[in-house]
Formats: C-alpha cells, sequence, structure tokens
C-alpha cells in the first residue's frame, strides 16, 4: 500500500478533479492548483519511500558485511589436536543476499555452538544452533521490513530505481502545469480539461515505471499515449495541431499492435510473462527459438515508435511542431524517460542482447539514429523540429546503455546521469519557449527568428536556453557533458567501436547548430515594426520573475551544478539500485 502510494495519490487527484470540474465548474487556475497540489503530494510520497528504502538496503548491506564470517568449531581428535582451535572461512558473496534454499532465507550468525556442528563438519538445524530462519527482509528489525524493495504484485516493482525515475516524471509534471498555466492565461476560456488529461498521462508513466510485467507494460504505454492524443489536438485553433494529433494517433494505434503481437509471441515460446520469470527462462535456453526473435522483433517496433528511432522516427519532427510546446516537452520528457527506464529494467533482468542477432539490430538502430538525427538537425529553422531531430539522436546514444547493459553498474549510472541532464536541458529550452508564447497565437514563437535576440527582451530565460543548449551538445561543466563522458566510457569499456565514433561524430556535429542558436539568441536587434533601435537596452524586471521562471532557472542552475560537482549526482543515481529478484 506505502510502495504504491504515488500511483494511489494520483488517482485520488483524478477523481477529486473529475467531481470538482464537473460539478462545481471550476476555472483554469483552480484546476492548475489542484494538480499541483496533488503531484506534489505524490512526489513527497515518492521521496519518501525511496528514501526509507535506499536506508534499508544500506542497512542489510552493512549488516551483511559484518556477518560475513562464520566460525567453525569442530570435536575431531585426530584433524585437531587442540580442541579449542577453530577455523575461520571468509565467504565472498554479494552483501545484500543471504544464504538462500528454495523457500526460505537461512542467515547463519558467526557464533555457532559445538552442538551444531557433527564431527564430518555438517552445521545441523536443531533447536540448540544459533542458526535462525530470516523474515525476507534481510534484517532482524520488522520495522525495515516494509521499507524494503520487493515486488507489490506480480505486476509492479517497488525499488530505488522505479523510485528515483517516477520522482523525475512528478517533478517534470508540476513544471509543465506550471508553464501551461501562463500559456493558457491570456484566453478567457477554462481549460481545466487540459489538467485531468495530464494527470491520466502522469499515472500511465508512473505505471511504465513501476511495471515488472509485460501486461503492466502495455497498459501502461497505452495509458500514456492516450492522453497525449489529446494533449497534441488540445489547442486545435493552432496551425498543424489537428495534423499532428491525427499522424500520433494512427501511427501510435500501429505500433501499440506490433508490441502487443510481440509480446504474445513471447508468452508463446516462454511461458512466461513476468520481468524476472522471462529471465529464468531465456538463461535456461540453450539456444533461442525462432518464434522468439520474431516476438522480440516485434516489441523492437512498438518500442522504436516510442522513442522515436531509426527507422520509425518520420512522425516526431512533425508531431512536435504542431503540438504546443508544453506538450512537446511532456514529449520529449515523460513520454521518452518512462518507456526508456521499463525496457531499460527489462533489459537488465531478461538476457535479450546476449543474442548476437538482436544484438546487432541495436547496434544499427542506435547507430543509424545518432547520425539521422544531427545530419537532419542542422538544417532546421524550426526550433522545436530541431530538438525533434536532435531527440532521436540523444536516445540514440542511450541505446549503447541499453546495448552494454552487462555492465550493470556502470550502464544504470550512465543511464540516470544522462537522463537528468536530458530533462533539465529540455526544461530550460522549452520551458523558456512556453513562457514567450501564448495559447491564443496561431503558433508558438519557436522559429530562430522569433527567438532572435531574446537576450535583449527577457534575459533570464535567454540565459536558461543558452545553458540547455550547451548541455545538449555536451559542453564542459554542464551536465550533458558528465553523461556523454559516462557513454563514452561505457562504450570504450564495452568495446562498441562503431557506437563510440558515431558518439564522437554526433557530438561535433551538434555543437554545430546549437552554437547557431546560442549565438541567435544573443544578436542585437536592429530594428522593430519597421523603426531603428539605435539605443537598445536588456529589459530586466524582477517582478516579472515567477515560479515558472524560477523553474527554469532552477533547472540551469542544477545543469551547471551537475557539471561542476556531479558527486552528489552519482549518489544519488547509485541509491537507485533495482530489484533484482
Amino acid at each position: 500500500m506505502i510502495a504504491l502510494s504515488p500511483i494511489f495519490v494520483l488517482s485520488f487527484a483524478i477523481i477529486v478533479l473529475l467531481f470538482l470540474l464537473f460539478v462545481f465548474k471550476i476555472g483554469t487556475k483552480g484546476c492548475a492548483i489542484l494538480t499541483v497540489c496533488g503531484l506534489f503530494c505524490a512526489l513527497i510520497f515518492s521521496v519518501v519511500v525511496g528514501y526509507k528504502i535506499s536506508f534499508s538496503t544500506q542497512a542489510i548491506t552493512d549488516i551483511s558485511s559484518d556477518n560475513m564470517q562464520i566460525s567453525v568449531s569442530t570435536s575431531d581428535p585426530i584433524k585437531e589436536p587442540n580442541p579449542s582451535n577453530e577455523e575461520t572461512i571468509a565467504i565472498d558473496s554479494v552483501p545484500t543476499e543471504s544464504v538462500e534454499s528454495p523457500n526460505e532465507n537461512i542467515s547463519i550468525d558467526d557464533n555457532i555452538d559445538n552442538s551444531a556442528v557433527d564431527n564430518n563438519g555438517d552445521i545441523n538445524m536443531d533447536a540448540n544452533s544459533n542458526s535462525h530462519i530470516d523474515d525476507g527482509s534481510g534484517i532482524d528489525d520488522p520495522s525495515m521490513a516494509e521499507w524494503k524493495a520487493r515486488h507489490i504484485t506480480a505486476l509492479f516493482t517497488c525499488d530505488g530505481y522505479g523510485l528515483l525515475y517516477t520522482s523525475l516524471i512528478l517533478m517534470i509534471s508540476i513544471a509543465v502545469a506550471c508553464f501551461a498555466y501562463r500559456w493558457f492565461k491570456q484566453e478567457q476560456v477554462q481549460h481545466g480539461l487540459f489538467y485531468l488529461i495530464l494527470l491520466f498521462m502522469v499515472l500511465g508513466g508512473v505505471t511504465l515505471v513501476y511495471a515488472s510485467h509485460l501486461i503492466a507494460f502495455f497498459v501502461g504505454i497505452e495509458l500514456l499515449s492516450i492522453p497525449f492524443v489529446g494533449l497534441i489536438g488540445y489547442q486545435y485553433t493552432q496551425t498543424h495541431s489537428l495534423e499532428a494529433a491525427v499522424k500520433y494517433m494512427i501511427l501510435s494505434a500501429v505500433a501499440s499492435v506490433f508490441l502487443l503481437m510481440g509480446i504474445a509471441f513471447y508468452y508463446a515460446t516462454t511461458g512466461e510473462l513476468t520481468f524476472s520469470g522471462l529471465s529464468y527462462q531465456l538463461s535456461t535456453m540453450s539456444y533461442p527459438s525462432t518464434l522468439l526473435l520474431i516476438g522480440v522483433c516485434l516489441m523492437l517496433v512498438g518500442i522504436g515508435f516510442k522513442l522515436s528511432l531509426v527507422p520509425f522516427q518520420l512522425w516526431l519532427p512533425d508531431v512536435y511542431q504542431g503540438a504546443p510546446t508544453v506538450v512537446a516537452l511532456l514529449l520529449s520528457t515523460v513520454g521518452k524517460v518512462a518507456v526508456f527506464c521499463a525496457i531499460a529494467r527489462l533489459f537488465l533482468l531478461a538476457p535479450i542482447v546476449n543474442n548476437e542477432t538482436i544484438r546487432i539490430i541495436l547496434v544499427i538502430m542506435a547507430f543509424c539514429s545518432i547520425l539521422w538525427g544531427n545530419l537532419l538537425a542542422l538544417k532546421q529553422s524550426s526550433l522545436k523540429r530541431l530538438l525533434a531531430y536532435s531527440s532521436i539522436a540523444h536516445f540514440g546514444y542511450l541505446f549503447t546503455a541499453l546495448i552494454a547493459v552487462q555492465y550493470q553498474v556502470l550502464a544504470l549510472e550512465t543511464i540516470g546521469v544522462y537522463l537528468i541532464g536530458y530533462i533539465l536541458a529540455n526544461i530550460c529550452i522549452l520551458g523558456a519557449i512556453s513562457l514567450d508564447s501564448h495559447s491564443n497565437e496561431l503558433q508558438d514563437h519557436e522559429n530562430e527568428i522569433d527567438l532572435s535576440g531574446l537576450f535583449w527582451r527577457r534575459p533570464i530565460l535567454a540565459l536558461a536556453m543558452g545553458i540547455g543548449f550547451l548541455s545538449l551538445a555536451g559542453t564542459p561543466l554542464t551536465a550533458g557533458f558528465v553523461g556523454r563522458f559516462l557513454l563514452v566510457l561505457l562504450g570504450v569499456t564495452a568495446e562498441l567501436w562503431w557506437l563510440v565514433a558515431a558518439v564522437v561524430i554526433g557530438s561535433a556535429l551538434g555543437l554545430y547548430f546549437y552554437a547557431r542558436l546560442i549565438i541567435n539568441l544573443y544578436i542585437k536587434p536592429s530594428c522593430r515594426d519597421g523603426q531603428m533601435l539605435s539605443g537598445t537596452s536588456i529589459k530586466l524586471k524582477w517582478t516579472d520573475i515567477r515560479i515558472s521562471e524560477l523553474i527554469i532557472v532552477l533547472c540551469a542552475l542544477l545543469t551547471l551544478l551537475c557539471g561542476i560537482y556531479p558527486k552528489w549526482l552519482f549518489n544519488l543515481v547509485s541509491m537507485a539500485q533495482y530489484l533484482t529478484t
């Protein structure tokens, strides 16, 4: 119950918002406040549970390290002339695991009586021995048992890994709720329905991150994708909005069919749908069957569409351009991060990439995505289309971590650090575009000409956007550089030379078009409305800084902090351990 508290809080917030929206007809401001409160409460529960689980895991590790030696007294006078002599046996094992039998966990202390050891050195499990049956928590304090990482049901897993990315999704959603209110502010029409759809989308993302079963995985993807159709086409008066919604709806339905068919083939071959069960079945198979390979390939089609990897990426630029900027921010962060974290958990538990055919397919997809995304981003004048192609390249980079998933600790740290840097940069860029636009316009201010000289009109937003661009380019002293460095390190460790070369080439190309956008922000405008501006100066009013601006400034500062002092980021990501059994 406690472990699923973020899902319960979001569900309760949806019910309350539905009631207030349709019975009392509350306005946009009330819906925004209620949505932010619900998301914030879910975030608090997620952080508390994550902290408790991390503390419990550390306690288990400390206790296990203290009990690493077993003293066994032997009573054989021939072998041991000195009856008081004891031999110490050191056991090197994973600190968090106890000695396990199929049905119970047996913890063996270092104070075993002589009566518990026979002449052959065997340990007798009788009433006089100090061996005891563990309750599965790994620690003697029963109050800590409810805070351990565990499978809540067959469908969901509560561990540090899931709670970290759940917290990230909730923080992104809080920022989007604030940006959307500012975006709608100039309209007299009420937009409470937008926040209701937003909550449904967040619920789908959290469900997907918690998923440890292929059915929960599919339900989470659908609960995430269907609200996106409504969000993309919500402001249908804008140019290309309905076109983008129809494209996403049709292609998303086709991708879901491929994904469901792949899951069906997967189940027909292994007889399992849980991630841990799949791990066991795949590890015990002498060689994968053709039906299993077909199922995995069909699943990759659905996953490739959700992550917009080559060759399933053609929809992304049109949808980004047609969607409102706040929705584009959701697509680039929540829509992709939730899916990527779910398949990362699947790949960590089930050895899918051990098959050479699947491995080659993933390498080709990642390599083509990196080059395709960066090359086509070079000639884009629309900032949202450029970020769409850039997103293709960034998740091509991240696929390197999935392919090198056998290096589990380094792969998890790389994924966590890179995603956090990517999220912060996107909030800085797309959040600034959203605050510079309004919903009653036909199109957001997304073109280069619209953002030219933004520093002289809104310097705080321009500085934040510049830091976001530098981070996406992988410039030193930013969070993006740390993530890119870990990615190259992981690729070299796994000997993925083709992907390492693609990352280096893609970073060089990205530096060019990101630098072009940064320069464009600081160009001093020469004319406006046909009149020359001779004495243009920076317009900085501290009264204009509100919650939305503070969120963007905070993300920009965190981007710099993670690049200058990344140790705390490494500590945060290292605490997000996933449940292995």
